[in-house]
């Protein structure tokens, strides 16, 4: 029997502007090793990605082709040769490991770099806007910010010319979310006010990241949300509220599944793989998205030391990008890697731009590249079911 749901309340919902949206319905973007993953999808998945914002990472497959992490990370970027990460890529392509890396052409890209980041060095950054050039992608450039290794926000976080260790997210009185966002999707977003104190009135839930890596087969075959897809949802997601968000009453997902209420430190389990994913991740869907309306979708990529089981959610809460989501309408992922100090090693939590997971990680069939395109399907297969329920 097939339940369809409709919605509790009413919504006045501001669409997303249609002018100069992406080519596809999914762009990435993310911070330190999450930029450098963020760069990965893009190439890898060109096909069903358009667009990738890179804050503070080193370039597509920096950390092979030869060359030694520090070196990315922390230069002289004279050593790092672009012509020779272009010639893996165009490699990588004659062999059917990646997507022609033509479909980037024009694809939008936003590359940050802050001036006083000792962490990665701000000229291997800037790499990437040369390697992206020579494929003739969109290119933003923000390089003139007195900024450390962090995520630059509007209020939010140490003084933006620290090292913030804590969560790497800086006050810098800026929003970099929206900038980097309102790029991605053709410089017409909505940009939040920033004096507003009010939570984003969407829904927010952790997930099952081995579920949405592995979904059931009717996810692919059911248009609808069927009674097998709600009972799915409910063993696979859970609402979470973070501190001081008000609860939102209407949306699928609160007829569909019970809600989490404290810390996931205190609440979840994590589990390792040899794929270094942790248990569960985040997923924002804004409130046209879960009350029907079709949505395209943006993966958010944490760094080092800024997953979870370090920050808990305070990487997806504060770094900007829900307060854009809500107004324009974009699903938000938030994927989590969790730390291992057993093979394979992964001390500090991050994204594998290095192939500590495989010598193949930059790759559509790496373990890691692989488990997030299929999360984006995983979305993508739940907001269609919602847009057919309506």
């Amino acid at each position: 029997m097939k339940m369809h749901i409709a919605p509790i309340f009413v919504l006045i919902v501001i669409p997303l502007v249609t002018a100069n949206l992406p080519r596809t319905d999914v762009t990435v973007s993310g911070i330190s090793s999450g930029g450098a993953m963020a760069t990965q999808l893009h190439f890898a998945f060109s096909k069903d990605i358009s667009g990738c914002g890179v804050v503070a990472g080193p370039p597509y497959y920096c950390g092979g082709n030869g060359m030694t992490t520090a070196l990315c990370m922390t230069g002289p970027a004279l050593y790092v040769s672009v012509s020779a990460l272009q010639l893996k890529i165009n490699s990588y392509k004659s062999t059917g490991s990646i997507d022609n890396p033509a479909n980037i052409a024009k694809d939008p890209v936003y590359v940050f770099s802050g001036k006083y980041d000792t962490v990665a060095y701000p000229g291997v950054v800037k790499l990437n806007k040369d390697l992206y050039s020579r494929f003739d992608a969109n290119v933003k450039t923000n390089f003139d910010m007195s900024a450390h290794h962090g995520f630059p926000t509007e209020s939010f976080g140490a003084k933006c010319n620290v090292l913030n260790k804590e969560n790497f997210i800086n006050n810098c009185q800026f929003n970099l979310a929206y900038d980097m966002l309102n790029h991605l999707y053709g410089g017409h977003l909505i940009k939040p006010q920033s004096d507003s104190k009010v939570s984003p009135a969407g829904q927010m839930l952790v997930f099952d990241q081995n579920a949405f890596m592995n979904p059931p087969s009717f996810l692919s075959t059911t248009q609808d949300a069927s009674s097998s897809m709600v009972q799915w949802l409910g063993r696979s997601m859970a609402l979470h509220y973070p501190t001081n968000w008000e609860r939102s009453t209407s949306g699928f997902f609160n007829l569909a599944m019970p809600d989490i209420a404290v810390s996931l430190k205190d609440k979840a389990q994590a589990r390792s793989s040899s794929s270094g994913f942790d248990g569960e991740g985040f997923v924002y869907f804004p409130s046209a998205c879960a009350n029907g309306e079709k949505c395209p979708i943006h993966v958010a990529l944490h760094g080092c030391q800024q997953g979870k089981s370090y920050v808990d959610d305070v990487f997806a809460v504060k770094a900007g990008y829900l307060e854009v989501a809500e107004l324009n309408n974009i699903i938000v992922i938030f994927p989590q890697i969790l730390r291992s100090l057993v093979l394979p090693t992964n001390p500090m939590g991050c994204w594998d731009w290095w192939g500590y997971s495989s010598v193949f990680y930059a790759t559509r069939a790496a373990p890691q590249m692989a488990g997030v395109k299929q999360m984006i399907d995983t979305v993508r297969m739940i907001n269609t079911a919602f847009v057919t329920a309506k």
